[in-house]
């Protein structure tokens, strides 16, 4: 990683804040320029979360004439599956013209609430790494600068993995980073090689009684006595346990880093976008839930970090660029989410109207953080070997707890390399098939060799291909589900309308078109059966107005234009609109040697275009809005 190639703030500190979770300017930019950003400066704070990329240009063009580097997330409401549409690219073009480069485009695909229609379908991490591969590079193109998407506090989900096993490592090669949400729970800083963690350590009785003397409206030990908890902190220590094991504290860093290099060789820039304590937080009974006080604590001591100035911890790695502690403000930045007003540092529900954090950072000396070198992570062992008759079975996956952790495909002699590897149980198996090999490395270990042997193994049959076209149904959303188990896949359907789902194993399906927050909008077909090896293609047709987008070469010298036609329709005004530039109307119908009800508009320079038609009433005598992106 070269760190020149990634802007910093001037005097970084890589402390952080993330600003609010409603619109970024609410109160005011007359508020923030005279109180919010002197309070910022005061804290140390050098880099800042905008929640949500509308109405927040001013906002973003002011941190960054007081020195301090905004990440802003192209915000869209349950962004999965999509990817950047024409008004995002907008946005994103205007915020690169004021000197925006960090961007994330989504956020925690691994949750169900992330997704159109509440729920993670069965292949949605494929989903995912297909769009955010195309996010990616639209945002590359402009010269931004694009953000793995974080995944939730403890996911295995592995997005930077599954890029490069699709062949797009080379995406690395440009200036990608990777936003994590290292939240810290109710852990210490240091968890999991803390002493409670590691050898179950007892408390005293004066740190149990201080922390229960402290008033802050709750028992910070929820009833728990001090024996409980020792008891708890013993029975359930980790001897040995290293952050490969257990990523769901403020460390994740090191679990991210060290995957990104088994896959790409090196590091790349990691930036918190959401983490920290919570004030309230009681996830890991072994600790007590996080009072003011231990949030002061805690947190400063993350931010000594960030500085290097900690007397207890070594400083950030390089590659680790910010925190983004959650939250600065909720109400006092106008947002209107009471469910969050609780997380808030500024808030009237804490005396004095912040919590005592915000004082501490005032007061702690700021140091200008120093960039060291990457601190490695644990001792690592090479496993390798080769499958006998192994066919067209080329793809191996090494498993921990039952969660993927590496994959690799055999070389031309059916042999297999995965390095960089912790000790620990594992378990190798050869994808498409029933084998399955258990690995155990042990600590110090440098290599182990495993060979298999496919002679006498039964491929499973998941092969089963489910395509066809929506009719209107360019970019919708077709659910496809298994009646036997409720199974569900998930996928786009491109600008002509095509879809395909692909390796499905045997059973009975329903497919349907998918409308925003669940709404069932087109048609479905039931009863499709899949026996593994078998075809099928169905016709699905989006309920009310939707277009199709189909590409043709243009004659040479004649530039290119726009063919639009409006099915039944004739004489209605279409025009395409390009930022500020719209074109002249031209009228459906008017072009008849293209077909009955067309139009053409052009020719049109090189570039992405809404199409609007106008004209057009419902049953009601309402106006329709019809538009397209090309």
């Amino acid at each position: 990683m070269e760190l020149h190639e990634y802007p910093r703030p001037a005097n970084d500190t890589g402390i952080g804040v993330h600003w609010t979770v409603g619109f970024a300017s609410a109160i005011g930019i007359g508020k923030i320029r005279d109180f919010w950003i002197p309070e910022l400066k005061a804290m140390g704070v050098k880099w800042v979360k905008i929640f949500n990329h509308d109405g927040a240009i001013d906002f973003a063009e002011l941190l960054l004439a007081e020195g301090i580097m905004p990440i802003v997330r192209l915000y869209r409401p349950s962004p999965n599956p999509s990817t950047l549409d024409i008004r995002e690219i907008v946005h994103l073009e205007a915020m690169i013209r004021a000197g925006v480069r960090y961007f994330e485009f989504n956020s925690e695909p691994d949750r169900d609430g992330e997704w159109k229609g509440g729920r993670v379908p069965a292949n949605g991490i494929d989903l995912v790494v297909e769009n955010t591969i195309i996010n990616m590079e639209l945002i590359l193109e402009r010269g931004g600068m694009p953000g793995v998407p974080a995944v939730s506090n403890g996911s295995r989900w592995d997005l930077v993995g599954q890029i490069v096993a699709r062949g797009r490592k080379d995406l690395f090669n440009g200036p990608v980073w990777q936003a994590i949400h290292n939240y810290a729970r109710n852990r210490p800083p240091d968890y999991p090689y803390d002493i409670g963690n590691q050898e179950g350590a007892a408390y005293t009785q004066r740190f149990y009684q201080t922390i229960a003397a402290e008033s802050w409206g709750e028992d910070a030990w929820r009833g728990r006595t001090l024996q409980e908890v020792n008891r708890l902190r013993l029975e359930r220590c980790n001897p040995g346990a290293t952050i490969m094991d257990d990523n769901a504290c403020w460390l994740a860093y090191e679990y991210f880093d060290a995957r990104n290099r088994r896959h790409l060789g090196r590091s790349i820039p990691i930036l918190s976008t959401e983490c920290g304590y919570i004030v309230g937080e009681d996830v890991d009974p072994r600790y007590p839930a996080t009072t003011p006080d231990l949030h002061l604590a805690q947190t400063l001591e993350c931010a000594r970090v960030m500085m290097g100035s900690s007397t207890r911890f070594q400083p950030a790695p390089d590659y680790y660029f910010c925190t983004a502690f959650w939250l600065l403000g909720n109400a006092v930045l106008g947002s209107a989410s009471a469910w969050c007003e609780h997380h808030a540092w500024y808030s009237e529900r804490w005396p004095g109207g912040a919590l005592p954090i915000v004082r501490a950072l005032k007061a702690e000396p700021k140091v200008v953080r120093r960039w060291q070198g990457s601190i490695p992570v644990g001792a690592r062992a090479t496993l390798h070997g080769a499958v006998l008759h192994a066919g067209d079975r080329r793809t191996l996956v090494l498993e921990k707890g039952g969660v993927e952790v590496a994959r690799t495909q055999l070389d031309a002699n059916s042999r297999y390399v995965i390095p960089d590897l912790l000790p620990g149980n594992y378990t190798l198996r050869v994808e498409g098939t029933a084998i399955a090999q258990p690995i155990n490395l042990l600590p110090g270990q440098e290599e182990a060799t495993v060979n298999l042997n496919l002679a006498e193994s039964q491929s499973y049959a998941s092969g089963s291909t489910l395509g066809g076209r929506v009719r209107g149904g360019a970019g919708a959303v077709v659910m496809l589900l298994r009646t036997s188990d409720g199974e569900e896949w998930v996928t786009m359907a491109k600008d002509d309308g095509a879809f395909r789902f692909v390796d499905l194993p045997p059973g009975s399906y329903n497919v349907r078109v998918q409308g925003n927050f669940g709404a069932h909008s087109g048609a479905h077909v039931d009863g499709i059966v899949l026996d593994g090896r078998n075809r099928r293609e169905v016709e699905l047709t989006l309920a009310g107005w939707g277009y199709t987008v189909r590409t043709e070469e243009a004659p040479p010298g004649q530039g290119g234009y726009i063919r639009c036609a409006v099915d039944g329709y004739l004489n209605l005004p279409v025009r395409a609109h390009s930022g500020d530039w719209s074109s002249e109307p031209a009228r459906t119908g008017s072009a008849p040697e293209v077909g009955e009800f067309a139009c053409v508009i052009g020719p049109v320079e090189p570039g992405a275009y809404v199409v609007t038609v106008d004209g057009l009433v419902d049953a009601e005598g309402r106006m329709v809005k019809l538009e397209a992106y090309v």
